[in-house]
């Protein structure tokens, strides 16, 4: 009688430990996701940072290995990037606003509000886009930009 008392002890100890341990690591990967979430919210940001600076070697630093090669296929193909976005630069001065993120495992999706001088009066036009993001080495990283949807 008294093992089974002690047996019984020892299981109930064992489920509430389990049980306390459970609920300490959903609290981690609560704190983890958040700060999962604050740090693509940095990235995003410094992305278009590089690129409304016209620091497009950290810019393209930061999209996904599938998508960084496109980029420079050829050193031709590299300065025809380089000549087409300083040319957009140079005609606007283009402004992001983060609205919305949605993270679903490693892939997450930005919807922004992208707008652009368009007119000599200095006009804004606005459109909604969505960068769309990979989690890759540590790190999140775009993996298609701009996208209509």
């Amino acid at each position: 009688m008294q093992v089974r008392s002690r047996v019984f002890s020892s299981l109930v100890m064992f489920f509430s430990v389990s049980l306390a341990i459970f609920w300490s690591c959903s609290e981690m990967t609560d704190a983890t996701g958040k700060s999962k979430e604050e740090h693509l919210r940095a990235r995003i940001g410094l992305a278009w940072s590089d690129f409304s600076k016209a620091n497009f070697e950290a810019y393209v630093a930061m999209w996904s290995a599938r998508m960084r090669p496109s980029f420079r296929e050829s050193e031709e193909d590299w300065q025809k990037n380089l000549r087409t976005w300083r040319l957009l630069l140079k005609r606007e001065k283009p402004t992001f606003e983060l609205l919305h993120l949605q993270i679903t495992g490693l892939r997450a999706r930005a919807k922004m509000r992208v707008s652009t001088f368009l007119e000599k009066d200095t006009s804004r036009s606005y459109s909604t886009v969505y960068d769309y993001w990979v989690f890759e080495n540590n790190d999140w990283f775009l993996d298609d930009a701009s996208r209509s949807e």
